[in-house]
């Protein structure tokens, strides 16, 4: 592997007689945000279906160790990936990750901010500038990952930030381009549904939204495997479109529907109440003053709060499963049984209210 200065990391999957010739990879991906819960699943998603990948991060470290926690070992015998050093605001480190890429899958971008400006800094107009290398640099197809935020732009900045990037990627590339918006994902090790995963699994939780809306799942094991189909998809039945996807549950899910499936799973009356929007309109307020103050970004803020009340977040057409070969594997039930048993090895919840959920998922999945 080479990083962005040029320094050799080890590669010995280019060499060991182990893994597959160069000449048997399907081609290089240029990934960013692989350090992140979706973009590290997505790096092992890739190589299981023969793609070399170089990934774009700020630390070398820190991607080893994300990377380790989907069991891929950066100086595996069987792996073929490369590093750059930097992030989507160096212009540089971005020319180099382009560099010879037959395909771009650009995961990068804010999910929280403490100023709003910085979600359109990063979210679009890197996104757009990204884009614009990638049609120089001659990049066949590009990727691009928003989020089913952007159908409904007026929302918040993030929402708006994703509804641009998506803009001006496909008005870069054209055809060249596919987006896809990925619905509510989550599984094990995410620590941005850590807070819902707890409160499903006591009897009374606490959640928020309101008893008429309806939301798409999907469990970040088949947005990878989604992700590396897109990347080989035909281009003509994606290029130029903004693909929908989710767990293939027609009409999504509403919050009784999660309580009755948690109930199965625990054998026991799960209850699930609803946070009035009010509380929790009180509660990001103090959170954006503080954000405001010290320039932390929390997850919880007034814009947020108008997703988490929206009525529809289900996924619609063109889905992904509509355009191409690929299919969902992970229902609710079976997800959210093998993310709890990986919060409970990790100690952060109590094994004494919960059933032995350890073995209810397989391992591929987890």
């Amino acid at each position: 592997m080479m990083t962005a200065k040029g320094t050799s990391l080890a590669d010995s999957a280019a060499t060991s007689a182990a893994g597959p010739p160069a000449s048997g990879w399907r081609g290089m991906v240029a990934l960013t945000g692989g350090t992140g819960f979706i973009g590290r699943h997505a790096v092992r998603a890739l190589l299981a279906q023969g793609w070399w990948v170089r990934v774009l991060a700020r630390d070398e470290n820190r991607l080893r160790r994300a990377l380790q926690t989907v069991g891929v070992d950066m100086d595996g015998c069987c792996v073929k990936l490369d590093f750059v050093e930097g992030d989507v605001r160096n212009g540089e480190a971005l020319r180099q990750l382009l560099d010879g890429a037959d395909v771009v899958v650009h995961l990068a971008g804010l999910v929280k901010a403490a100023r709003q400006e910085d979600f359109l800094q990063v979210n679009t107009r890197a996104s757009e500038h990204l884009a614009w290398l990638a049609a120089r640099a001659g990049v066949p197809r590009f990727v691009h990952v928003s989020s089913l935020a952007a159908r409904e732009p007026h929302l918040s900045t993030y929402a708006r930030s994703k509804r641009l990037s998506e803009q001006a990627v496909l008005a870069e590339l054209g055809s060249r381009a596919v987006v896809v918006r990925p619905p509510a994902v989550y599984g094990p090790g995410d620590e941005a549904t850590f807070g819902l995963i707890a409160q499903l699994s006591r009897r009374i939780g606490l959640v928020p939204g309101r008893a008429d809306q309806r939301f798409s799942l999907l469990h970040v094991h088949d947005l990878a495997t989604a992700l590396a189909t897109v990347a080989e998809a035909d281009q003509a039945a994606i290029g130029g479109l903004a693909l929908e996807l989710d767990d293939g549950r027609e009409g999504g899910y509403d919050w009784r529907t999660l309580a009755a499936e948690t109930s199965r799973l625990f054998g026991r009356r799960q209850h699930l109440l609803l946070l009035p929007r009010p509380v929790l309109a009180t509660a990001a307020s103090i959170a954006d003053g503080v954000a405001a103050l010290t320039g932390r970004a929390f997850m919880l803020s007034r814009q947020k709060v108008n997703e988490l009340y929206h009525a529809d977040w289900v996924a619609r057409s063109p889905r992904v499963q509509e355009r191409t070969g690929w299919t969902p594997a992970v229902q609710f039930a079976e997800g959210f049984a093998s993310t709890l048993a990986w919060w409970q090895r990790q100690g952060r919840l109590s094994g004494r209210r919960l059933p032995d959920v350890g073995k209810a998922m397989p391992e591929k999945h987890a």
